[in-house]
């Protein structure tokens, strides 16, 4: 395409001046007729024509271009000739154009697309003088190079290039949260370590936390920390890796783990929570506090029975009625379905409000029920019984149940006579409530709709997903120390107690007492951006209501119970949603960074793995999830937190004193903790951007 020089008509070229079948001829109105030579080129009239001012010159001129461009760009000529002439059909562009030109511009040859032509930019000063400014617009050839040079940049993917301090100092998982919420716009706070070019080609990331990992294997000494051997682990890889797309792609830095120098606190808690600013925390204890509330306020929603994993009532508040034909074709075809009993409507005198508490024992089926206590409003005791279940019991939980072998000795109350019971003294119409409810519901086999639980009225200091214990709650808010290990075990009566005064506290002080206004859940703040994000472990919910008439929600989640199950999950839904987290656990349990609890044991069956199995099922995961996600996908594999094995061990130890002598023992074991605590905050991270390309898009 040519490039048309600019011309004006006071500063004319040689060869303008020199043409022999131009003839300059002054007329009465000033203007200038030329002569036209056929021979001359087009670029030659198009020039001419942008500095001619006699009308009648210019129509001579577009005449014989006309005859020396085929029809397509007649018609584009047509555009331009309205742009240099200053005729009616410039109105289309606007009456800043119409006024009086001052002869030349750059003009783009016909031939070029419309929306390519970029006319000149003037100030507001000129269009309001009729004057036309400087020209500033670039040629046709070089806005041509531009579009192109930006299409080619639309085309780059997303490269990442990490600071050289990381070889000196550790990642902390807060960086990572931080990069997460700058790639996807949650914040304009461009990461310091790294540099990052075309973010807004990023298509997926997929984070999966990995606990577990240990130096030994990314190929360094056993011995040895991720912290000491922060150089030497960018030119290392996870040794289970097979391809060699993975092992040349992931950059690794060591990872400090949320904590202090005498405690750690959990990296996953700390990624999928978002710190507040002041002027936020304000804001949200401001709208808290403004409401007066009453029990009503602190019922729990379907969603939030759902999520907590509540056997469901079809009289539960704001049900629509295909989530009640779920609910009613999945009560009536689960296990044991004709030894489960719903509450329903009758009245009575007297309280309509109730505190439930329930201690279990382990039988080979899971925890079955073996004391039961209920209190009224006034927290007097309305029922309290032993229970014999009907199978052998092959773990007492002494410490925690306060049951033994002899408690039960001559019971015969079984589960249907409490049942039974329970149905002559709760309503459907009354309030239950209790701490984590849903575990005393299930070993009733009972189902009510209107619930109280003070693990979702309270929140966790740390934050969600953790639930608050009734220890600390009672210990927070009430100067309460029950559950102590110097007593038989918990008791219920108690218990039930503890947990009316709690929401009576609540109510007193409103929603923000014991609400955590401290932190955003990322997802929740990433969903403001229409970044869908899917969470796959073994803590959500079983299922998910699906009704076609709510709007699809940006923050879903699925139950994984093993590592293979997350890493299917992800295959699935890669086109769904823009952000992964999974969190993994097959080698954090093989290798005993964690212990299942009971309860996770029964309920939720992991895959029982050895470490060598954890591992080549990762290798395997990544692997697919490579194969699976498009290019442009940013995968992060993270431990998290290092070996907290010694750390358990003692905090094992402190819990079986009380308040005064775990304070005594801390101070004696300082060092030792502080050693734990180095060991377990030592952690790792590995990053990789899928490319077919050759080119890394990670660099250090």
């Amino acid at each position: 395409m040519t490039h048309v020089k600019r011309y004006r008509s006071n500063n004319r070229s040689k060869d303008q001046m020199s043409s022999k079948k131009y003839d300059m001829d002054v007329g009465p109105h000033m203007g200038i007729k030329l002569a036209i030579d056929e021979n001359v080129t087009v670029d030659s009239r198009v020039a001419r024509l942008s500095i001619t001012q006699d009308m009648a010159s210019k129509e001579e001129i577009v005449a014989s271009l006309r005859k020396s461009l085929p029809g397509d760009e007649n018609d584009e000529l047509k555009n331009m000739t309205a742009v240099i002439t200053g005729t009616d059909e410039l109105s289309t562009l606007g009456a800043g154009f119409r006024s009086k030109r001052r002869r030349s511009s750059a003009v783009s040859l016909p031939g070029l697309k419309n929306s390519d032509i970029n006319l000149n930019n003037h100030s507001r000063n000129d269009h309001s003088t009729g004057n036309i400014g400087t020209s500033t617009s670039s040629s046709p050839k070089s806005q041509l190079a531009t579009k192109k040079k930006e299409k080619k940049k639309d085309n780059k993917q997303i490269s990442i290039k990490f600071s050289d301090t990381l070889t000196e100092k550790r990642m902390s998982v807060r960086d990572l949260r931080d990069l997460t919420l700058y790639l996807f716009h949650g914040t304009n706070n461009a990461p310091k370590w790294t540099q990052i070019e075309n973010k807004l080609n990023l298509k997926k990331m997929i984070i999966l936390f990995v606990p577990g990992l240990q130096p030994k294997d990314y190929d360094l000494s056993e011995n040895s920390t991720f912290e000491e051997n922060t150089k030497l682990l960018k030119l290392k890889h996870l040794k289970v890796l097979k391809s060699n797309k993975l092992i040349k792609g992931f950059h690794n830095f060591a990872v400090c783990a949320p904590g202090s120098r005498t405690s750690v606190f959990s990296a996953y808690n700390a990624f999928i929570n978002v710190g507040l600013t002041k002027k936020e925390k304000e804001a949200r204890r401001l709208e808290l506090s403004k409401k007066k509330i009453n029990i009503f306020d602190l019922l729990i929603n379907i969603d939030q029975m759902v999520e907590n994993e509540y056997p469901i009532h079809l009289d539960t508040p704001d049900l629509t009625e295909e989530q009640r034909l779920l609910i009613s074709d999945m009560n009536n075809k689960g296990e044991d379905s004709d030894k489960w009993v719903d509450t329903f409507k009758f009245t009575h005198d007297g309280s309509h409000i109730f505190a439930l508490d329930c201690e279990m024992c382990k039988a080979e089926e899971g925890l079955v029920l073996t004391r039961v206590s209920v209190i009224n409003f006034n927290m007097t005791v309305v029922y309290d019984t032993l229970v014999k279940p009907d199978v052998p019991i092959i773990d007492y939980l002494t410490e925690y149940s306060g049951i033994t072998e002899e408690s039960l000795k001559n019971v015969t109350t079984k589960l249907k006579d409490v049942q039974k019971k329970l149905l002559e003294i709760i309503s459907s119409d009354d309030i239950l409530i209790g701490h984590s409810l849903q575990s005393d519901l299930r070993v009733l086999k009972l189902r009510h709709p209107r619930i109280v639980d003070t693990a979702v009225s309270f929140d966790h200091k740390a934050g969600p997903p953790f639930k608050p214990a009734l220890k600390y709650l009672a210990n927070e808010f009430l100067s309460k120390d029950i559950q102590n290990k110097s007593k038989l075990g918990h008791d219920s009566i108690e218990d039930s107690n503890t947990c009316l005064e709690l929401v009576k506290l609540k109510i007193l002080n409103g929603l923000a007492f014991g609400s955590q206004i401290n932190t955003e859940n990322l997802f929740t703040r990433l969903s403001k951006y229409s970044i869908s994000s899917l969470t796959l472990n073994d803590n959500n919910p079983k299922f998910k209501f699906s009704n076609s008439t709510h709007k699809k929600s940006t923050e879903d989640s699925l139950r994984c119970n093993n590592d293979d199950e997350i890493f299917d999950g992800i295959k699935e839904n890669i086109d769904k949603y823009d952000l992964f987290v999974g969190r993994l656990r097959g080698l954090e349990f093989s290798r005993e960074y964690a212990k299942p609890r009971n309860c996770d044991m029964i309920n939720k069956p992991m895959l029982n793995v050895n470490e060598k199995q954890a591992l080549d099922s990762l290798n395997r995961g990544l692997e697919l999830i490579y194969e699976t996600a498009p290019d442009g996908t940013l995968i992060v594999m993270l431990s998290g937190s290092g070996d907290t094995r010694d750390w358990m061990k003692i905090m094992l130890d402190l819990n079986n004193l009380n308040k005064q002598e775990k304070q005594k023992e801390r101070a004696k074991r300082d060092k030792e903790i502080e050693d734990a605590i180095v060991k377990a905050r030592d952690g790792v991270v590995s990053i990789l951007i899928k490319t077919e390309t050759k080119n890394d898009q990670l660099s250090t």
